[in-house]
């Protein structure tokens, strides 16, 4: 009857121990030690090993739930900040690229106010690359139909080459570099004079001077190499580069002159074209001749006409030749 009786009520038995349970050793807790009793004794000893496991449980939780808030929390301010870095890294950007560019727009006002040629800006909208030549694109926004085939182009940093061919708005710009490209020249140190030409390689902007003797044209590395102005496209004194290196050829040792473009091609943005050219310089009158037995008076002012020359040295004259110039 009794083992049915459990069984029956069972259900009832098991939930009334297990709420009873906590509530005993609940008051065994609470308790002062001087009133403990030996039951009350034995449920500290017996919770003690269980609370001890729950308290490490329940550290143990507390801790990776509050690990998991912190990542959380961190995560997100990494990601602003990254995103905070990646609008002041573009917002920088924007800036030097405006600096660059006035001052790029600076120095082609100052070449255009220096120099009395007439000047088109243009800007520059592509590139080719090849083998056989180098060749860039160019759109003139304003005075369309003043740009024509064979007029020279340059920067404020020297000479850029000429125009090829021009359709509507639109033209091609044949680089000095270009192996087909021919520039009368002049060594400004030592006044040599000969015919530039470019290389044509394919992995770097050169050009050449040929044909330099050694004896007469002293041409030295880091020598400026300037426009002479003898054919009927490139003006005077326009900087095209400078003396990169030197080697000597053939049996009457000629020069064969490297010359190092002063203009960075690669990252040309704004040419100007010269629409007309300035007029060349008034020869110098002859001084009259004094009268018998009066004393010559000496030249005043040095040597005349001398022109500036295009490049990054606006306005500086030519450095007179350390030794006499090739006939």
């Amino acid at each position: 009857m009794i083992w049915q009786f459990l069984r029956r009520y069972r259900a009832l038995f098991l939930t009334l121990v297990l709420l009873a349970v906590p509530f005993f050793f609940l008051r065994a807790n609470l308790k002062s030690p001087d009133q403990l009793n030996p039951v009350d004794r034995f449920l500290l000893r017996l919770s003690a090993p269980i609370q001890y496991v729950f308290a490490v449980i329940g550290e143990g939780i507390a801790d990776v739930w509050n690990d998991y808030i912190y990542l959380v929390e961190t995560k997100e301010e990494n990601e602003r900040l990254r995103f905070e870095l990646g609008r002041v890294r573009l917002e920088n950007r924007k800036l030097k690229d405006v600096a660059a560019e006035n001052v790029r727009l600076r120095e082609m006002l100052r070449l255009r106010e220096s120099n009395p040629g007439e000047f088109v800006a243009a800007r520059v909208i592509g590139r080719s690359l090849s083998p056989f030549f180098r060749v860039m694109r160019i759109r003139i926004d304003q005075a369309e139909g003043q740009v024509r085939p064979m007029m020279p182009v340059v920067t404020h940093e020297g000479l850029v080459g000429y125009v090829s061919s021009v359709v509507g708005p639109y033209a091609e710009v044949t680089l000095v570099v270009d192996a087909d490209a021919r520039v009368p020249v002049i060594v400004e140190e030592t006044q040599s004079s000969g015919v530039l030409s470019g290389t044509g390689e394919l992995d770097r902007y050169a050009a050449r001077i040929e044909h330099l003797r050694p004896n007469i044209d002293d041409v030295r590395v880091g020598h400026h190499v300037l426009t002479s102005g003898r054919d009927d496209v490139y003006p005077r004194n326009v900087l095209v580069g400078t003396v990169a290196a030197i080697t000597r050829r053939g049996a009457r040792q000629l020069q064969q002159v490297e010359v190092a473009p002063a203009v960075d091609f690669s990252r040309l943005e704004v040419v100007l074209v010269y629409v007309r050219r300035p007029p060349p310089p008034e020869p110098s009158p002859e001084p009259e001749a004094p009268a018998e037995g009066a004393p010559e008076e000496p030249p005043a002012g040095g040597p005349a006409n001398v022109e500036p020359r295009v490049g990054p040295a606006l306005g500086e004259a030519p450095v007179p030749p350390s030794s006499p110039a090739g006939p």
